[in-house]
């Protein structure tokens, strides 16, 4: 047990940690912060200001029609201002007493609306959490949080946010959009059981600390680990890479979450996937026996990892046994270190890539002679990615890079926090200026804190692939969705149809366990080639024909001797005995096709005979 002390010293650390993330001086965050911390200031001047117009025009109108109110008479008739019951005199009105009698009764109706939101918000979210079902849990409101939570009320979801901070200068602009926002610690199982998560269909912990993440997963777990549902998807954003192989080993059909469905988000990872997509180091046109594409990294922090790692599998995967190693010159203060720690995690990079480390300080005046932008043959560098964490910083580099890259219309990508701020400003200058054609801003978390991106994770992409194969498969047999209407794009299936795909996601685990193997994080690049034997397949093929039955029966499906999806009638759902032996095949392809299936979601089979 963590004492007391600690635990609030380390929700004060993270509550200060969010402070310093979140706050991005943007014009409209400024004024936004400022409004809500002094708000009640300018509120309350404002009525000093009316009330003394008010004081000041009744006196004026008395003494113009020949009267003499003692200041308490006046103070009287001000007051009775805020509630229309005076201001009402004979001949004219001063221009003060004309001010006051309608700005009086608006301030003290907008005082109290303000008022009565405060005092009631809380117990309006409540009511409003107790008949919410299938909504979305976001715990922590960094940036990330921010854009999520933003993107799914565009979509029309119900967002619950957790967060630590009650200075979160963003709670209030997502309350005005319609998210509900409790202030507490996500950790706290209690805190959770408040957001309704046990009856949420996703949870999202995108906190700025791994540790946080990963203990809201393991309560989220003990909430929902007795309730009769269909799994809780929990997507979690880790960083640290140990922490990430450890977790992934529970991902697909890990055995301490049951009843949740955990799904682990890396902004680095999936922004290298992108990135690599987008801007391409590979030459479609580029034959073999071309020497192989010339990568520039500057910057091997996080994100300078992933985008080296991602670029040598995908070389791998594009050229296998073939001699012509991916060429990658790194730059970095510690580029020597930073290699050998990759190379002892990733072992296979040493087998498809030359690479050539550069320990240089990008201020030095070695980095600003640029003697790296061409090989020793002369060939210049192909594609310069710029991956410092520092966005200033990052966009200095690329700027010096373009006036010495001039000549040889070489790509440079920067990679930036947002699509704003000194990212904008250089879509700005790409628009109106072709000299910055090459120079190319990359928001990070524009790009991969997406509802796509985001609900698109492991299962989603082993379902899908599942479906894909089994489309592509009754296609061949020359069947079509009037024959079958489960072969439709992934898109248009039905959400129970798809569900199903996730459940055999689910199951996969339990049955590579059944023949003492398992699923863990890609090491082994040739993974994929991964064959089980014959007397494996049968077992494995069993038990998920048996698993399918099974999830059918619950779902009020029966035996037919002919398909009929409105009447719920299916011919096969008979015993594995009794299964006709085509049937059988495709149970077992299915099998033998895994390795190749979880390869392309990172994942592998291992042994542990």
């Amino acid at each position: 047990m963590v004492p007391s002390t600690d635990k609030e010293s380390q929700i004060e650390a993270r509550k200060r940690k969010n402070r310093r993330i979140s706050r991005v001086d943007l014009p409209s965050q400024v004024f936004s912060r400022s409004w809500k911390e002094y708000r009640w200031v300018f509120i309350g001047s404002l009525w000093i200001i009316a009330l003394a117009l008010g004081y000041l025009g009744l006196e004026k109108s008395a003494i113009s029609q020949g009267e003499a109110p003692t200041p308490l008479d006046l103070i009287y008739m001000t007051l009775q201002l805020v509630t229309l019951e005076s201001g009402s005199v004979d001949g004219p009105l001063p221009w003060e007493l004309e001010i006051a009698r309608f700005a009086l009764p608006a301030l003290a109706a907008y005082t109290a609306l303000q008022a009565l939101a405060l005092l009631f918000r809380e117990q309006t979210q409540l009511l409003r959490l107790w008949f919410m079902r299938d909504h979305i849990v976001i715990c922590g409101l960094s940036r990330k949080g921010l854009l999520l939570a933003r993107s799914l009320l565009e979509c029309g979801e119900n967002v619950v946010v957790i967060e630590l901070d009650e200075g979160n200068d963003w709670i209030e602009q997502l309350q005005v959009r319609g998210a509900i926002v409790l202030i507490g610690d996500a950790t706290d199982r209690a805190v959770l059981h408040r957001a309704a998560t046990h009856r949420a269909r996703y949870l999202l912990a995108v906190c700025d600390d791994d540790g946080t993440n990963a203990e809201i997963a393991v309560q989220a777990q003990n909430l929902v680990k007795n309730l009769s549902r269909d799994p809780l998807s929990c997507i979690i954003h880790i960083v640290d890479p140990q922490l990430c192989d450890l977790l992934r080993e529970n991902e697909i059909g890990g055995e301490t979450f049951t009843q949740l469905r955990l799904e682990l988000f890396n902004v680095f990872e999936r922004a290298a996937q992108l990135l690599l997509k987008e801007f391409s180091p590979f030459d479609p046109k580029r034959g073999q026996s071309d020497p192989a594409p010339h990568i520039l990294l500057i910057g091997m922090g996080r994100m300078g990892e992933s985008v080296l790692t991602q670029a040598a599998y995908a070389w791998h995967t594009r050229n296998p046994g073939v001699n012509n190693p991916l060429r990658i010159t790194m730059i970095d203060l510690k580029a020597s270190e930073k290699w050998k720690s990759l190379e002892v995690r990733v072992p296979h990079l040493t087998d498809c890539c030359q690479v050539q480390t550069l320990s240089m300080d990008v201020r030095s005046p070695d980095f600003y002679e640029a003697n790296f932008l061409a090989d020793s043959q002369g060939r210049p560098i192909d594609i310069i990615y710029v991956c410092f964490d520092n966005d200033s910083l990052g966009l200095n580099i690329g700027l010096t890079l373009l006036r010495r890259t001039k000549e040889q219309d070489t790509p440079i990508i920067v990679r930036m926090m947002e699509e704003q701020g000194l990212a904008s400003l250089l879509g700005q200058a790409l628009e109106e200026q072709s000299a910055f054609r090459n120079l190319h801003a990359y928001g990070l978390l524009d790009k991969t804190c997406t509802p796509e991106l985001l609900f698109g994770g492991i299962h989603e992409m082993f379902a899908r692939a599942v479906h894909e194969d089994y489309v592509r498969e009754q296609n061949l047999l020359g069947l079509t969705s009037e024959d079958n209407p489960t072969l439709v794009p992934w898109d248009q299936l039905p959400e129970e149809r798809k569900e199903s795909n996730r459940r055999y996601a689910d199951h996969m685990g339990v049955k590579l366990g059944s023949i003492e193997h398992r699923i863990e994080s890609l090491r082994d690049w040739d993974a994929v080639d991964f064959k089980f034997n014959e007397n494996d397949i049968e077992i494995m093929a069993r038990m998920e024909h048996e698993r399918w039955c099974q999830e059918l029966r619950r779902e009020g499906w029966r035996h037919g001797s002919e398909r009929d999806d409105a009447r719920k009638v299916h011919p096969t759902l008979i015993s594995w005995t009794d299964l006709p032996e085509s049937e059988k095949e495709k149970n077992r392809d299915f099998i033998r096709d895994l390795p190749r299936l979880l390869s392309r979601a990172g994942f592998q089979v291992h042994s542990s005979r």
